[in-house]
Parts: C-alpha cells; structure tokens; sequence
C-alpha cells in the first residue's frame, strides 16, 4: 500500500495545498500538492467493501480544508460532443447514446480547451454526495479529462493510454491536434494491446511514442514493448522518486488532474 509523506508536509497547513483524488471500483488514491505542484503526501486505500464514506473517517487528512480539491470517479460512462452540437440541456441524452445511465447517477459536463468539445460524464450520486460532505468545494472530473489535457500539452503524434481494473482509456493526439478518446474493456494485456493496435490501423498513424500510467505492472509494460517498440512508462520524476515506478504510475493521473483548468 502506497503511504509517502514529505519532510516538508504540514498537516496543519492543509488550507495552503491542493487536494486531488481518484475513486474506482477497488481503489480510492489521494495526492496532497502544493503550489508548485510538488507531491507532499500520497495515500492508496484498498476499497474492497467499504463505502466512501468510510474511507473518508478513516483518513484525517481527507476530512481537512485544502485550497482546491479535485476528484476523478473511474467509469466509462462518458462521451465528447462537440461545441456545435452541444446543449446542457440534453447532456443526459447525449450520454444515453453510448451507455446506460441509471436513476443514482449524476451527469457532468465540462468544456474542454482545444477540442472544441465538450466532455459529458456520469457520477455514481453516493460518491459525489460523500465526496461534497467532507470536500464541498470539489470539483469532479472524468479519467479522460486529464488524460485529453496532457496529450494536448506535447508534440508529435503520441498514444496515451491510461489503466485501470478492466478498463483502458486511450487519447491519440497528432502534435496539439486532437484525434481520439475513448474507454475499453479488457480482462488481459492482450486485450489492450488489441485495442491499441486497433487505433493505430485506424487512425493510419505511426505513433512517436505509446505511454502507458495507471494500474499496470511490469509483466504487463514487457508485454506492450514486445508489440510496440515506442512504449514509454509517463512517470512524473518526483513522483517515481518519492513513491516508486509502479505507485508512481498509478498517481501519475491525479499529478495530470492538479493541472486541469
């Protein structure tokens, strides 16, 4: 179980950090930066059958004042409707093309810098409403959201590909030109492997670079570089310093949240 803390962390200062977290089916992450975006505390808890809100008693830190707070919720109820087409009013619709939404969940959206797009998502409503009890200034976010943010922010013609339990998010960006998102589920390396050669056939693109973050471990990375000789772990330097390789892989997404506008 990842648990860094930084001499220079001062639990007693929260109010002058930035507080950013990430909720999947199995496991619930928190960074603690500061304004440099410097890690200063990071934390994985192991949700097996706790709720939430548990998590939340069960950490102090979590129930303190920060001056921002982010939260990814991990699901692949999500889509991009560009700026033309797009009516708030119909988010939920939107949404409805592409997967199921149920009574308990809660759609958000956010307009999304250099996509034209903007980026439709659903909550779980029990997350949000614990998240907003001891963090009522969070605001929420999608995995891909960060993940389209980052891609953007390089050069050249790149793969992003980010890994949770049985879920991929792949971003493909051509320099700062957006070319695709989407979320796939996988039970095997080989299944994302599949998915990644299958956006390259479509795309027709010979990509500089294919890098992977999140929950992925090294028989995994071996089998992705025997595929694709251009596969790159995207690990923030202080992060795999701090935390090691295979924890950093898994923050790397919540150091790409704390830069999100």
């Amino acid at each position: 179980m990842l648990n860094f803390i930084d001499r220079k962390f001062n639990s007693e200062q929260t109010s002058q950090y930035r507080l950013s977290i990430q909720i999947s089916l199995d496991g619930f992450l928190f960074c603690i930066f500061d304004t440099n975006n410097i890690c200063l505390a990071a934390k994985a808890l192991n949700t097996g059958d706790a709720d939430t809100d548990y998590l939340f008693t069960a950490e102090s830190l979590l129930t303190k004042r920060f001056s921002e707070v982010k939260c990814i919720a991990v699901s692949q109820k999500s889509t991009l409707v560009p700026n033309n087409c797009f009516d708030k009013n119909k988010s939920a619709e939107y949404l409805e093309f592409v997967c199921d939404i149920n009574n308990n969940e809660k759609i958000f959206t956010h307009k999304m810098q250099k996509t034209d797009a903007h980026c439709i998502f659903a909550i779980d409503n029990d997350i949000y409403e614990t998240v907003k009890k001891y963090q009522p200034q969070a605001e929420f976010y999608n995995q891909s959201i960060p993940l389209i943010y980052s891609a953007l922010h390089g050069s050249g013609k790149n793969m992003f590909i980010f890994f949770d339990t049985k879920t991929i998010d792949i971003v493909a960006c051509s320099s700062e030109k957006f070319l695709l998102q989407n979320s796939y589920k996988t039970e095997s390396a080989g299944d994302a492997i599949y998915f990644a050669a299958a956006v390259k056939k479509i795309l027709n693109i010979e990509f500089d670079g294919i890098f992977l973050s999140g929950k992925i471990n090294k028989h995994e990375e071996e089998e992705f570089a025997s595929f694709f000789e251009k596969t790159e772990l995207e690990i923030n330097k202080n992060l795999m310093f701090a935390t090691g390789t295979e924890n950093a892989l898994r923050l790397t997404l919540l150091e790409k949240l704390n830069r999100c506008v």
